[in-house]
């Protein structure tokens, strides 16, 4: 049976990113909860068949993470393993420049 954990860590980046579009973008929450929103519902319908390459970006490459692209700014790095995979970890692209 296939298991799909997402780390608490991402879901509270995500919290951040939410945070910062109202209180420092000045979006609507409306807004910002859309947007948000998308990125939650993305996670939660990553299915058994996912089977992204490593990542390019060393400190994920080095932990043997997998990439996935969400709405082309936006990676989440996951882990793979019998059974399942979790959602490690998340980052906007501009902020990744380290690329092995």
């Amino acid at each position: 049976m296939f298991k799909l954990w997402v780390a608490d860590t991402v879901w509270n980046k995500i919290a951040d990113l939410e945070n910062h579009l109202i209180d420092e973008l000045k979006l609507s929450e409306e807004a910002a909860l859309q947007r948000t929103n998308r990125m939650r519902v993305f996670l939660k319908k990553i299915n058994q068949t996912t089977r992204y390459p490593l990542c390019r970006f060393r400190p994920w490459f080095g932990l043997g993470y997998r990439c996935i692209l969400f709405e082309k700014s936006w990676v989440f790095a996951y882990e793979l393993f019998e059974g399942g995979i979790i959602i490690r970890d998340m980052s906007h692209t501009a902020l990744l420049k380290d690329v092995t």
